[in-house]
């Protein structure tokens, strides 16, 4: 599988319209500002070069007021115009909304995962979303002395509400960085200080998130998702005790499962490149859905040779999505 994160194209969160063009007016400034100093520059090259220019005439050079106050003046004011949409667009990012009008989650990074901490629901219930990362440690004899599994968590969030996440990292732990494409914002994480970031999503769908920072051997791997929902479907979530992982408007497809169970992170979908398990480059062709159905629900009772049981957890589908991931796992769709 490639490791490819989406979302670049993707509009999704209330900073998207003002970034966007406050980038793609900085674009476009420098181009502008490059091509009138190279194209001048190589068309003067070329009409003074030496072959067509007498030393004598030489003298007759002067120079223009004008054009010398406007090549000052209009880069001047491309560069304050540079500051303006820079400077807004960083305190838009920066200028935090009011607690009271938010939803505030603490977010832990931490090699190779993300731990999301909700505040208390009205009968107590604190939901911890994630935060489960343990690769198998093995003996010199290739024997398992821990086992361990690797997953991708997920940010659970209601649309059009104020977000603030405020994140940390242990102090034994190193740098990390959150970022959210389609939201066009990102943030360090850093151990034993508290950094925080925002964000209004305005989309319901599941968003690639990825430690921007280079964390460590499996930094690569350090995804995760924010899942936008309806609002009636995440108080829904929010207010029960039943676990984590709520039932919303989001991406049920095969795809979106393989991704938000960790599958990826394991197993490649469409090669035979081994990642933590053996890649399933077709695997629909090998084995029939009962059988890779009993694959998921119950992954020790037929592991492949040079591979260790207890290592890839047991997961619990319904049956509608337990159908959905089988058969993108044999079609790829």
């Amino acid at each position: 599988m490639s490791n490819k994160l989406e979302g670049f194209s993707t509009s999704a969160s209330t900073f998207n319209a003002d970034l966007d063009f406050a980038f793609w007016l900085h674009i476009w400034l420098s181009v502008g500002l490059f091509l009138s100093v190279v194209v001048p520059m190589i068309y003067f090259a070329w009409k003074y070069n030496a072959n067509k220019v007498k030393n004598e005439d030489i003298g007759k050079v002067t120079h223009n007021t004008t054009l010398e106050i406007l090549w000052t003046l209009i880069p001047v004011a491309i560069m304050m115009l540079f500051f303006y949409y820079g400077n807004t667009t960083m305190k838009m990012f920066r200028t935090m909304p009011a607690e009271a009008q938010s939803l505030v989650i603490n977010v832990e990074g931490s090699k190779w995962k993300w731990k999301y901490t909700y505040p208390a629901n009205a009968s107590g219930h604190v939901h911890e979303v994630g935060g489960v990362y343990k690769k198998p440690v093995m003996n010199d004899d290739g024997s398992i002395k821990e086992h361990g599994t690797m997953g991708i968590s997920a940010l659970y969030v209601p649309k059009d509400t104020n977000i603030i996440l405020k994140m940390t990292a242990p102090l034994s732990d190193v740098l990390h960085s959150y970022y959210i494409p389609a939201f066009r914002t990102k943030q360090d994480v850093v151990p034993g200080r508290e950094t925080t970031l925002w964000f209004n999503a305005n989309r319901v769908g599941s968003y690639d998130v990825e430690c921007a920072e280079y964390c460590g051997a499996d930094h690569a791997y350090m995804y995760s998702k924010v899942v936008v929902m309806e609002k009636a479907d995440y108080e829904a979530w929010y207010n029960s005790n039943k676990g984590d992982t709520p039932k919303g408007d989001f991406p049920k497809d095969g795809k979106s499962l393989y991704a938000s169970n960790g599958c990826a992170s394991c197993h490649s979908i469409d090669s035979d490149t081994i990642l933590v398990g053996p890649g399933l480059k077709g695997i629909g062709a090998k084995y029939d859905s009962e059988y890779l159905a009993n694959a998921l629900t119950n992954p020790d009772k037929d592991v492949p040779e040079g591979f260790y049981p207890g290592i890839m957890p047991t997961f619990k589908f319904s049956d509608e999505d337990l159908k959905n991931i089988v058969k993108y796992m044999e079609t790829g769709k």
